[in-house]
This record gives C-alpha cells, sequence and structure tokens, in this order.
C-alpha cells in the first residue's frame, strides 16, 4: 500500500464517521490537485448518500464535458457498487470511488459494462493511489495518465488496469519518440479502446504530435489522427516537465505543433531543461504580441555567474538575464511582475536614433519631453530619420528625451515601444510579430548592453541580424514562416 492509500485507508479508521469522512475528502482534493493544479474542487456536506455527491470536479476547458460528480462508497462489495452506479445520473458522468479494494471473485467485465453504459467511472481505493502515486520515474507521464483517467474515464479501473494503461502510455510515448510504428500503433489503439473518444482523442494527438516530432513520417502510422489536433495542457506539461530530451529537432518540431499562446496558457511549467529547449527552437518559429523588458529586481551585478533562462509563471513567460528581465504576454495588463507600474527614466533622443537604423525600424511617430513639456510627432514611415530627427533635437534644446515611438521592425507591422514602461506591443490589436524580432528590438532599446553582455546574450537569443556592437553580426537561423 503506498502512501496516498495508507493515509485515506488511516483516515477511514477514524472513530467519528463524519470527521473520518470529512478527512478523506480533504485528502482527495490534495491528490486530485496533484494531479492536477487546474482542477477546482468542491467538498459537499455528505457522505455516502445514494444521489449527492461527495465531491464536486471542475476543469478550467470548455471540450464539451461537464462536472464530475464524485461519490465515495464504504462498501467493496461489487453487486452493490453496480446497484449504485444503475441510480446515479448518466449526463453527470460520476465517479464511484470505493474506500477499499474491491472483494473477489466478481464478475470484472459485467461492472465494467455497466459502468461503460452508465458514463461512469468506478474506482477502488488502489487504483485511485495508483493513480495519484508521485513514486513513479515519470512523474509528469503518470499525471498524465491520472488526468485523463478521472477527467473522462468511463467502466471499472482497478489497480491493474491503471497500471496496464500506465505501462501502454509510456511504452507508447517513448516508441514515438524512436519512430518505432508497431509499438506507437498498440499504445493508440489501447487508448482508443480503453477510454472515451473526447479523451482518448487527447492521448491519441499527444503520440501522434511525438510521432512526428520525431521525424517519421505521417502516413506511417495508420492510427493516428487524420485531422489536426492540439496538444492538451496536460500533455504540453509531459514534455516540458518530464526528462531531458536533448534533441534540437524534435524540439524545432514540438515547436510548430504549438504557439506562444499555448504556452502563456499553461499554468504548472517552470523553468524546466524541456522549457529551454523549446524555446531556443520557438524563438524563429513563433509570432508575439506584447513584451517587457525592465531591470533586474535582482539587484545583481551584470555579469553575474547565472546563466540566462527561461522561466514560466502564470499568465506569463519570463527570460531572467543578468541585468535585466524580459516578459511575454498576450496582453500589456497581463504583465503583473513586480515592477509593475514603475515609471522608468527616459533615454535621450540621440541615443535612440542612432540604435533605430542599427535595429532596422524605420520610425513612424515619436512622443518627445523636455521640462514639463511634451511634443509628438506623427509623419510618413522614415521621415524622422536623421537630419531631422537632429533638428528636433536641436530646436527642443538640451535634455530632449523619447517617451514613446511607434517604429516599423522589417516584418512591417507596427510596434509601439513606451519607454515609461519599458514594453513594446504591437499596434493592431489582434497583430503580431516574429518573436525573435519583438524580443531583440525590445532589448536593445530598452538596455544598455555591454560588449560582454551582448556577447553572452546571443549565446542563448541570436538577434537575427546586427547588434548594437560593431563585429556581433549573427543571421537568424531557419526560414519557416512564425506561428502565431
Amino acid at each position: 500500500m503506498n502512501a496516498v492509500a495508507s493515509s485515506i485507508a488511516e483516515a477511514l479508521e477514524a472513530d467519528d464517521p463524519y470527521r473520518s469522512f470529512a478527512e478523506i475528502k480533504r485528502l482527495l482534493e490534495q491528490h486530485i490537485r496533484q494531479i492536477n493544479p487546474q482542477i477546482r474542487t468542491r467538498s459537499t456536506g455528505y457522505y455516502n448518500h445514494t444521489h449527492m455527491p461527495d465531491l464536486v470536479m471542475r476543469w478550467p476547458h470548455d471540450d464539451g464535458l461537464s462536472d464530475r460528480y464524485v461519490y465515495l462508497r464504504s462498501t467493496t462489495d461489487a453487486d452493490e457498487l453496480g446497484f449504485d452506479v444503475t441510480r446515479l445520473a448518466r449526463q453527470d458522468r460520476p465517479i464511484v470511488l470505493a474506500l477499499g479494494a474491491l472483494r473477489p471473485p466478481f464478475d470484472a467485465r459485467a461492472l465494467d459494462s455497466l459502468a461503460i453504459d452508465q458514463h461512469t467511472l468506478v474506482l477502488d481505493l488502489a487504483a485511485f493511489a495508483e493513480l495519484a502515486s508521485g513514486d513513479s520515474a515519470d512523474v509528469a507521464l503518470r499525471r498524465l495518465i491520472a488526468n485523463t483517467v478521472i477527467e473522462g474515464g468511463q467502466g471499472l479501473f482497478d489497480e491493474r488496469s491503471v497500471s496496464r494503461l500506465a505501462r501502454a502510455m509510456t511504452t507508447g510515448a517513448q516508441a514515438a519518440r524512436r519512430g518505432d510504428r508497431e509499438a506507437t500503433e498498440d499504445a493508440l489503439a489501447f487508448a482508443s479502446d480503453t477510454l472515451p473518444p473526447p479523451i482518448a482523442r487527447r492521448l491519441t494527438a499527444f503520440l501522434a504530435t511525438m510521432w512526428r516530432a520525431s521525424g517519421a513520417p505521417v502516413a506511417a502510422l495508420e492510427r493516428a489522427p487524420r485531422y489536426p489536433q492540439q496538444l492538451d495542457e496536460s500533455s504540453l506539461d509531459y514534455l516540458l516537465e518530464g526528462q531531458e530530451i536533448p534533441d534540437g529537432d524534435f524540439w524545432n518540431r514540438i515547436a510548430r505543433e504549438i504557439t506562444l499562446i499555448d504556452l502563456l496558457r499553461h499554468i504548472r511549467i517552470t523553468g524546466t531543461d524541456n522549457l529551454q529547449h523549446l524555446m531556443r527552437a520557438a524563438l524563429s518559429t513563433w509570432n508575439a504580441r506584447v513584451c517587457a523588458v525592465v531591470p533586474s529586481s535582482r539587484g545583481a551585478a551584470r555579469r553575474g555567474t547565472a546563466f540566462p533562462r527561461w522561466t514560466k509563471s502564470e499568465g506569463v513567460l519570463s527570460f531572467d538575464a543578468p541585468g535585466f528581465v524580459l516578459t511575454l504576454a498576450q496582453k500589456v495588463d497581463h504583465l503583473t511582475s513586480s515592477a509593475a507600474g514603475v515609471v522608468y527614466e527616459l533615454p535621450a533622443l540621440d541615443e535612440v536614433g542612432k540604435r533605430l537604423p542599427l535595429l532596422g525600424l524605420s520610425l513612424k511617430a515619436i512622443t518627445l519631453v523636455n521640462g514639463g513639456g511634451k511634443v509628438a510627432y506623427e509623419g510618413e514611415v522614415g521621415a524622422l530619420h536623421g537630419d531631422r530627427l537632429r533638428h528636433l533635437s536641436e530646436s527642443l534644446g538640451p535634455g530632449t528625451l523619447v517617451r514613446n515611438l511607434e517604429a516599423l521592425p522589417p516584418s512591417g507591422v507596427p510596434v509601439r515601444y513606451n519607454f515609461s514602461t519599458r514594453t513594446a506591443s504591437v499596434k493592431p490589436p489582434r497583430g503580431s510579430v516574429p518573436l525573435l524580432e519583438l524580443v531583440n528590438t525590445s532589448i536593445r532599446l530598452f538596455t544598455d548592453l555591454s560588449r560582454e553582455e551582448e556577447e553572452r546574450l546571443i549565446e542563448v537569443i541570436p538577434p537575427g541580424g546586427r547588434t548594437l556592437h560593431a563585429g556581433i553580426d549573427h543571421d537568424m537561423p531557419g526560414t519557416e514562416s512564425p506561428a502565431d
């Protein structure tokens, strides 16, 4: 008996049945959140009731699946559980959890068939413990399997059934990664035969994505889905939180399967090694809309020893480098870092004017301040370069600063750079620009990198052209069209 089963069994032995079931519900909610933090659980005031659920589970996405009602049962008699299954509403997709091991002998096929017909998942304590166990060598894959079963599983799942599904998915994922058709087909068949279509499609989409990312021909996989399917969040979690895959070609293909929006919606991801591999591939593949570049809140020396890394928190993706933090989001309002609301020192017009042509930016509009005055200029693209900027600086007098500007990067989509907040956003609300383009222009407009820092930065983020320091020229790799 593992730790999950032991803790629930211990609570079940308490003298006070009300306190016992309250503790069991608390433990179940805790283990469910460990499987998937996005699942919302609500404990009711009932226990062992025929029609009223003990727990209600809700998932954040909307794919046609409703909430799931969980009914705890102190009985482990298969006939009694089968009788309960027939009395529950099929549309609620109930989960009946027996708080113990089902007592043999009983007709497992009959109970399984009945539960499938009633759109019900029947688990015993050993099966739930096997699902929720964190003892697996590949915890991320176990979470993927567990979330799949509790969200959409139907039929009877005992400890053996869960173990079979885990083995099939583990073998299938490994086979798909190396392009082994037969083993991948077996896993696809097992998922389709074991789970209802809405949930089976997620696992088959996951295996098919792994297959395509291996570089194997799509047509060779006969049971693969015949229509486009995206990785769900649990599958993406497995890829990024699982064992490191140091294969650049694999991540190049994965980057073409998902978008920055998919990653920003994900909650669980942290700064794993696989996230670094994905971002290295995605920089020249994805599009973006909003980015911020602010001084590092750590106050560390700009030439610190920590190697720059991508990290993920709710709603934003950050690149933590010596001296600054770059943050990507879908909207400016989502940039909720500790630096939000801070007004930064504005740069001199002369300095900004020098940087624009080096970064390939064609100026369209600019807002200048000098003392208490503010002047805004807007004209034809490129009309404010060179002599015109110098005349503006001279006419406004010494100390002319830039508050914001609108410019066209090489992609030709207008971007607004706000120096007060250190944010860059695409001017059309629904527009986007290549991620690498937005990141590089923002970093070099909002920060003053030394040559050493520039050289260190391009080890992780290729500039895709000239930098602000002569002699550091790098072409952007890849010719694929960015994915929004």
